[in-house]
């Protein structure tokens, strides 16, 4: 006998899940920004063994974090760090209407 929940009873809405990946966005972009900065350091130092594999590991964490960091949005106002498409789209309609009225006068 199986039990089935119909789908207005699962919470699709995660507050503690949202926090945390607004929070993995945060670290991942400033991380992307940080990373690149011990290059010049280990290439100066030469990429024998030992360097050659850290080099390599910061390429691919710097990688990691550019593509979990991708979508964070410092300047936003969304609690989330994420800058939602329908501000975008109704920025640009603001602007359509404006251009519109412009030509009108």
């Amino acid at each position: 006998m199986s039990t089935r929940v119909p789908l207005e009873r699962i919470p699709l809405t995660l507050p503690l899940a949202e926090r945390m990946s607004r929070t993995v966005r945060a670290v991942a972009f400033w991380a992307a920004i940080v990373i690149p900065v011990g290059y010049p350091f280990l290439l100066y130092a030469g990429l024998d063994r030992t360097n050659g594999l850290i080099f390599v590991g910061l390429l691919a964490a710097n990688a990691v974090a550019l593509a979990l960091g991708h979508d964070y949005d410092p300047g936003s106002t969304d609690e989330y760090g994420v800058s939602a498409a329908s501000d975008v789209r109704n920025a640009s309609a603001t602007s359509d209407d404006r251009r519109a009225d412009e030509t009108d006068a």
